[in-house]
């Protein structure tokens, strides 16, 4: 069953450009990676969201512990915030896709 990523992070005002165009960059080097399907970022004033959707949990947990994660994450971690990061896994439980 497919799952939804949040990431919230709160980067600095100063900073809010560079996170968006590090965002970027790092969709670019993790699509194609087996089991992620997309990556929406998403932004209320200062919060953004990262919102990921990846075949299961336990695929997106395999990426998340393999080291390559950091290396793709690397050009967003400077820009995380001073209140850090919270994540959370939500499974898809059902799905409208027309009104």
């Amino acid at each position: 069953m497919t799952v939804r990523v949040l990431v919230r992070a709160t980067p600095r005002k100063e900073d809010q450009e560079k996170f968006e165009a590090a965002y970027r960059q790092v969709t670019e080097t993790v699509r194609g990676t087996p089991g992620h399907l997309r990556d929406e970022l998403l932004r209320d004033g200062d919060d953004y969201i990262l919102l990921a959707e990846w075949e299961s949990e336990r695929v997106f947990l395999a990426w998340e512990d393999d080291p390559a994660h950091l290396r793709m994450a690397a050009p967003m971690l400077p820009y995380w915030g001073e209140k850090g990061v919270e994540r959370r896994i939500y499974e898809v439980r059902a799905r409208l896709d027309s009104v």
